[in-house]
C-alpha cells in the first residue's frame, strides 16, 4: 500500500502575506505568554493573602491563646498567693495598666 504524500504548503502564500514560516509557533507563544502575564498579575495578590490568612490562623491564633490562658493562670496564681481575689486582680491591673501608659506614651503623635 503506498502511502499517501502529505500536502505541501505553497511557500509563495506565506511570503505573500508577510509571515515567517514558523508563525503558528510564534503565535501560540505570544498567547502563552500573555495569558502568564495577565496570571501572574492576577493570582499573585491572591496567593500571597491566603498565605498570610493561613500564617494568622495556624501562628498568631494559638499565641492568643496562650497569652489568655496565661493571665488566667496568673489571676488564679496571684489568688493562692496572696489568698484575696481583689489583691490579684489589683495586682494585673495594675500591670496592665502600667503597660497601658508606656505603650501610650511611645505612640507615634
Amino acid at each position: 500500500m503506498a502511502k499517501a504524500s502529505e500536502p505541501k504548503e505553497d511557500p509563495t502564500t506565506a511570503s505573500m502575506l508577510g509571515l515567517s514560516e514558523d508563525w503558528p509557533e510564534q503565535a501560540t507563544d505570544a498567547v502563552v505568554n500573555t495569558v502568564d502575564k495577565v496570571r501572574d498579575v492576577t493570582t499573585g495578590p491572591v496567593v500571597n493573602f491566603t498565605r498570610l490568612l493561613g500564617y494568622l490562623v495556624f501562628g498568631v491564633f494559638p499565641l492568643i491563646i496562650v497569652l489568655v490562658l496565661g493571665i488566667i493562670a496568673a489571676v488564679r496564681g496571684l489568688e493562692v498567693a496572696t489568698g484575696r481575689a481583689w489583691a490579684a486582680h489589683g495586682i494585673l491591673g495594675l500591670v496592665f495598666v502600667s503597660l497601658g501608659a508606656f505603650a501610650w506614651s511611645r505612640r507615634p503623635a
